[in-house]
């Protein structure tokens, strides 16, 4: 007979599975996860436009976001089995998610083990042999592909099953302050990104009425790089989650993979890691200055009929298991057309020929042009390889 599970026992496995280190770097699986307990509980029938329209984007289309929710629904259930893998795991219920379902189920372990155990069927000896043959060719065929594939092999760290990925935008601290009119305005002071500049900027400059306001501003770069990396990671088989460099704390930068998007002058807790292995790279002004030996050259950003700017991908690893992504200039353009790039198959396959394979990160120089900073070019002038 189908055991019935009570409400409070089913909420209470719910949040134990949540707070299990499987999903504790993951908000959104475990948004999802608590989305489907919810609707089972409600014995609502899900569709992938429904649990689309609900969680992901109040205009969701299936075709238009290509599968988030497919990849999101299956990254699920395979966090569900590694979980109830873990011989600690000893939970009254099971949520299980049939492969081609997004409903979600309640299982005793009893009924899952017969349920499984009636499935078994028996293979006659000769076709097993044929199928582990086939299987094994393709298996060849995939990972001789894959390797083949150097276009990808830098966003490997990022594409793994277990990966947990964080996107940081860079945004910029913004104070309200009251003017001789009595007039309060918000204002941006590029001495102040975060509490404790405030704070000094305050008491050195007492005769301004100035206070902290609860919002910051991004640049344009940020929507148009989102929806570049949203474009290269979800159908490969990634994710991620998005967090404001403002609010950036040490343990996100342990805990994930780290792409960065933005501008280094509104950086705060970044500014420790950009550019720390660089033996010849550092800020400069309003670019990069390039020295080694007697030799320095400085990259700013030029003013004229066509402007010219300066961006810098850095590739370098924040933990042993972690790795971290930095697009970086003072200007829209740069981060957008390098992260346009490097989330372009033909682009990277040409400049993966550039890196050696053993080597393990990189800190490379791009001269970005634009005519009304649109129409972009994208061209390397410094590359510095870390083995």
């Amino acid at each position: 007979m189908r055991r019935e599970f009570q409400k409070s026992e089913i909420e209470e496995t719910l949040d134990k599975v949540c707070n299990d280190n499987l999903f504790t770097n993951s908000s959104t699986l475990q948004k999802l996860l608590r989305y489907l307990v919810e609707k089972k509980l409600l014995n609502e029938d899900l569709k992938e436009l429904t649990i689309g329209l609900d969680l992901f984007d109040s205009n969701y289309s299936v075709d238009k976001h290509d599968g988030i929710v497919r990849t999101y629904i299956y990254k699920l259930r395979q966090k569900l089995v590694k979980y109830y893998a873990q011989p600690e795991v000893n939970d009254p219920i099971i949520f299980e998610i049939k492969k081609g379902q997004y409903n979600l189920s309640f299982q005793s372990p009893n009924e899952l083990i017969k349920s499984e155990s009636d499935k078994s069927i028996k293979i006659p000896l000769q076709k097993l042999w044929i199928g582990l043959g086939i299987a094994l060719i393709i298996g060849t065929v995939i990972l001789a592909k894959f390797n083949l594939e150097p276009e990808t092999y830098l966003w490997k760290p990022f594409l793994s099953p277990d990966a947990s990925n964080l996107v940081v935008i860079s945004d910029q601290y913004v104070v309200s302050e009251t003017n001789q009119y009595d007039e309060e305005h918000a204002v941006l002071y590029p001495e102040i990104n975060n509490d404790d500049q405030f704070l000094k900027y305050q008491n050195e400059n007492p005769e301004r009425k100035l206070r902290r306001t609860d919002y910051s501003v991004m640049s344009k770069m940020a929507p148009f790089s989102i929806k570049s990396i949203t474009e290269w990671l979800i159908p490969n088989g990634g994710s991620f989650d998005m967090k404001l460099e403002s609010q950036l704390v040490f343990d996100d930068i342990r805990k994930h993979n780290i792409v960065f998007v933005g501008q280094f002058k509104t950086m705060n807790l970044s500014k420790a890691i950009f550019l720390k292995d660089s033996k010849v790279f550092s800020t400069y002004i309003d670019g990069f200055k390039y020295s080694i030996g007697d030799e320095t050259k400085v990259y700013n950003t030029k003013h004229g009929t066509q402007r010219v700017e300066y961006a810098m991908v850095s590739y370098t690893s924040i933990s042993p298991n972690n790795k971290v992504f930095y697009f970086v200039s003072n200007n829209d353009i740069g981060v957008m057309a390098t992260v346009r790039n490097f989330t372009s198959p033909d682009w990277l396959k040409d400049f993966a020929s550039k890196i050696p394979q053993e080597a393990k990160h990189f800190n490379a120089l791009f001269q970005v042009s634009g005519i009304q900073r649109t129409d972009m070019s994208c061209e390397l002038v410094e590359l510095e390889v870390i083995e």
